[in-house]
């Protein structure tokens, strides 16, 4: 119960706190996390990057879980709110899937892409904090949700948006280690379309 009674206390105090300065500060967190993972970040070096007080994080974030919260939760708003506006110009499966990989080769091609963020939160939090494992994996189940709608949104669609899914994610997991240089993913997107094929066939 004080626990629930300090989070909503925080999150009051989040709510007074100007705009700009949320921003600010989420932005610089967000730099630091992706270049240097979360846990060798500190909340001092948060706040110096932000150029802002440590008492203003502890204020406003609670602490740095609290932090790491709020940077997840409006990067996946980003990709939410980008990603839809990428599927909604097209009405085929195919066309839609294929924004949905082109989007994420982009990403790759990113100066600053480090790979997934939502992945190095899971893996250096998945023992430490239920809440942000809660974040990642509503915000991976959305993609999940959104690839199974591309494709019909029938029962019968899942199992092939879990592949794709797959898929998608071992793209993400070789250009973080291998880099993106040389590669189109040609074969991974023909790969893709004979999965969208099969439903076709199938529900022919």
């Amino acid at each position: 119960m004080e626990m629930i009674k300090k989070n909503k206390s925080n999150e009051n105090e989040y709510m007074k706190l100007k705009p700009e300065i949320i921003d600010i500060i989420l932005d610089s967190a967000e730099l630091l996390f992706n270049e240097q993972g979360y846990c060798p970040v500190s909340l001092e070096l948060v706040a110096e990057k932000a150029g802002v007080s440590k008492r203003t994080l502890y204020k406003y974030f609670g602490d740095k879980n609290g932090l790491v919260s709020k940077v997840l939760l409006r990067r996946d708003t980003f990709f939410q709110e980008s990603l839809t506006d990428v599927i909604a110009v097209f009405t085929e499966k195919k066309d839609k899937i294929n924004a949905i990989i082109s989007w994420h080769i982009r990403w790759f091609h990113d100066d600053n892409y480090r790979g997934c963020m939502f992945v190095r939160a899971q893996v250096e939090y998945g023992n430490k904090s239920e809440e942000i494992c809660a974040i990642v994996r509503m915000h991976k189940q959305w993609i999940q949700n959104s690839i199974h709608q591309c494709l019909g949104g029938t029962q019968s669609c899942e199992a092939a948006a879990c592949l794709i899914m797959l898929i998608l994610e071992g793209m993400i997991t070789y250009t973080t280690i291998f880099g993106v240089e040389g590669r189109d993913f040609t074969n991974e997107k023909m790969y893709i379309y004979d999965i969208i094929d099969k439903i076709d066939i199938e529900n022919a």
